[in-house]
């Protein structure tokens, strides 16, 4: 019988990955970094965390990882320590106990940073999600003379450039990506339903060794929509000739995601409204990707996918977002919607910076103001001296099945 073997980045990967959070502790003054994640998101709530041990735990655990000596990995629950032991780069990976407050205290005293400067990296920085308030009080308790610092989004930052071993990875998760729009071209069928669509694309990479991020679609017919943006729960209702399904897709490969977004017309073609939605959304998209390059800021962009609002739509979901693990900045939301129409006169504030091999998902999603009808167009993309490059192979297109 052959070893059981999981996915695992290189010795130097890890290395760079470690002399950079290093690096952060250094110029924050810190002794230890405590980090947690959770199940969340199909376990991509552990991306700070896996981002270090190389494991996605499907409950909760901590990393107390020391400025001077080894790390270790406390996993929530007993049951995942053999598992866990087996996929962690970190040699001590345990059990973290029913209150993992005192073995991160305890973790802490043993390296000497228990009357130091600790900082604490939570879930996402975006989001305001860190460790649960039990924890810390118990831990803040047991450790009066810490001084606690929160550098979530700061550990952040040190992830949104990609490696080029983490990007052979997202290519290898774009793949399983696209698989789920081809799947769905060449099954979906009247008298589906939507739960038959979530295993339609599930079930086109599961058994490639791909995992499950996020499937969020939206059935309603083209003549009477319902709806601007996909939905995260889907229901039993069946899909008819006439249909137009709306969605946002990723596929995982050991954490690392795509992210694709495609309508599909069911049995026809799409109608002349929906057919400008989307000409318009492509439009913004291409103009996007060739504003997103190193130095670029997020007005740029913003001024790029003005055609959305000249148009006469807007946005309902996110313009762009940072991705790879889990979503982080660059992020534009809805509010550049108030920028739309362009006007030099009063422009966007410039926000943040882009940076070559920054991991950028391009999905504008026009709406018409109503609401009532919309769709996304977009992909996960590189950032890169000529602009963003789309590692989605998926054509740009209005998929027609059934």
């Amino acid at each position: 019988m052959s070893p059981q073997t999981y996915p695992c980045f290189s010795d130097s990967e890890f290395h760079r990955r470690n002399a950079l959070a290093r690096d952060l502790m250094r110029r924050e003054g810190l002794d230890a970094l405590i980090i947690f994640g959770n199940s969340g998101i199909n376990r991509h709530n552990q991306a700070n965390v896996f981002w270090l041990t190389n494991y996605l735990d499907l409950h909760h655990n901590y990393l107390v990882f020391p400025l001077e000596g080894e790390p270790t990995l406390l996993t929530g629950l007993v049951n995942h320590v053999p598992n866990a032991r087996a996929i962690s780069v970190v040699p001590d990976t345990r059990w973290g106990g029913y209150e993992p407050a005192k073995e991160v205290a305890a973790q802490l005293k043993k390296s000497g940073a228990a009357r130091s400067r600790v900082g604490l990296v939570g879930v996402n920085a975006t989001f305001g999600m860190g460790m649960p308030y039990q924890h810390f009080a118990a831990l803040r308790e047991s450790l009066p003379e810490v001084e606690w610092a929160e550098v979530t989004r700061d550990f952040a930052r040190l992830r949104t450039v990609k490696s080029e071993e983490e990007f052979t990875w997202l290519q290898q998760a774009a793949g399983f990506t696209d698989m789920t729009l081809a799947a769905l071209e060449a099954e979906v069928r009247p008298g589906l339903t939507e739960h038959d669509l979530i295993g339609i694309i599930e079930g086109s990479y599961r058994r490639k060794g791909g995992q499950p991020h996020i499937a969020f679609l939206r059935s309603m017919p083209m003549d009477a929509p319902t709806a601007c943006v996909p939905a995260q729960n889907v229901t039993d209702r069946v899909i008819h000739k006439g249909d137009v399904i709306i969605t946002e897709i990723s596929a995982s490969y050991w954490g690392y995601s795509g992210q694709i977004h495609r309508p599909i017309a069911v049995g026809r073609g799409p109608t002349p409204e929906w057919q400008r939605l989307f000409d318009v959304g492509v439009q913004a998209y291409e103009r996007m990707c060739a504003a997103i390059r190193p130095g670029a800021t997020e007005a740029d962009v913003i001024k790029a996918a003005s055609v959305i609002g000249e148009s006469g739509y807007r946005i309902y979901d996110d313009l762009i977002h940072g991705y790879g693990v889990d979503i982080h900045p660059p992020l534009i939301d809805h509010s550049c919607c108030d920028y739309w129409p362009w006007d030099d006169a009063r422009p966007a504030p410039p926000g943040r910076s882009f940076a070559e091999d920054m991991a950028i998902v391009v999905q504008p999603n026009p709406i018409t103001p109503d609401e009532r009808m919309g769709l996304q167009v977009g992909a996960l993309t590189r950032v890169t001296k000529a602009g963003a490059v789309s590692v989605q192979q998926f054509p740009m297109r209005f998929i027609v099945a059934g």
